[in-house]
């Protein structure tokens, strides 16, 4: 037996061997590579992160807000 391993890039080529190996009736395994990250991308990624956490300003008490929206409501029955 052979074993043949392909690095392909395009999803258009592998879809394409994919239909040769299943009509020649090939047994195969697939093995997807993850692109490796770096600290350095990492730990932008978490000040990007941290820095957006405080771009929602606060609105004060919700208990607050929602009992001067509904004044006009009885929310007692």
């Amino acid at each position: 037996m052979t074993e043949i391993t392909l690095k392909i890039k395009r999803p258009e080529d592998l879809e394409l061997v994919m239909q040769w190996v299943k009509r020649l009736r090939i047994p195969y395994s697939k093995n997807v590579e993850q692109k490796k990250r770096s600290a350095s991308d990492l730990q932008e990624t978490i000040n990007f992160i941290l820095a957006c956490q405080n771009d929602t300003p606060s609105f004060g008490d919700a208990l607050e807000w929602q009992r001067q929206e509904r004044e006009d409501c009885d929310l007692r029955s």
